[in-house]
């Protein structure tokens, strides 16, 4: 007789965040800056800032650094402030894209707005912003994100995507 062993796959930094609240399937934004603006407002009823004009401000200080448009049709916004309650990923789609400055010169469909509170050392944001980036590497992966019909097909494409 054989014994299985069982290996417990550890949940990702993503995982543990994803929130059918912080959802956006259908951003109505065409220019950077308004989608910012509808990514920010979101934060607020999921209690994830009270103040939203600050947290805009910041994304809007990072942009102008260099755009968070990482190419192949994804953008990660992210921002760490005090102004900001809890660690939260917020994903957003748009079917006719968006000119985010992107490397690639394409328009982005897929964002991923990361924010968390201000802390010296946060192991946690880093390995988000790298758990994302490893998830929609494949373009098979974007695809299926764009294709989903509802969160949870969202959140099982996100979870499946880190495993592979």
């Amino acid at each position: 007789m054989t014994s299985a062993t069982v290996v417990a796959r550890k949940p990702t930094a993503i995982e543990g965040l994803l929130r059918s609240g912080l959802y956006l399937p259908n951003l109505q934004s065409k220019r950077k800056s308004s989608v910012l603006e509808e990514l920010v407002r979101a934060l607020v009823p999921a209690g994830v800032t009270r103040h939203p004009e600050a947290v805009l401000d910041l994304l809007g200080q990072r942009e102008a650094l260099g755009s968070t448009a990482i190419g192949r049709g994804v953008a990660v916004p992210h921002a760490r402030s005090m102004v900001i309650g809890e660690r939260a990923v917020l994903v957003a789609r748009s079917a006719r894209g968006i000119d985010f400055d992107a490397p690639d010169g394409k328009p982005v469909h897929l964002l991923f707005l990361i924010v968390a509170p201000s802390m010296e050392h946060d192991p946690v944001y880093l390995q988000l912003l790298a758990e994302i980036v490893r998830a929609i590497r494949l373009a098979r992966t974007r695809q299926r994100l764009l294709d989903a019909p509802d969160f949870a097909s969202i959140q099982e494409v996100l979870t499946h995507a880190a495993d592979e």
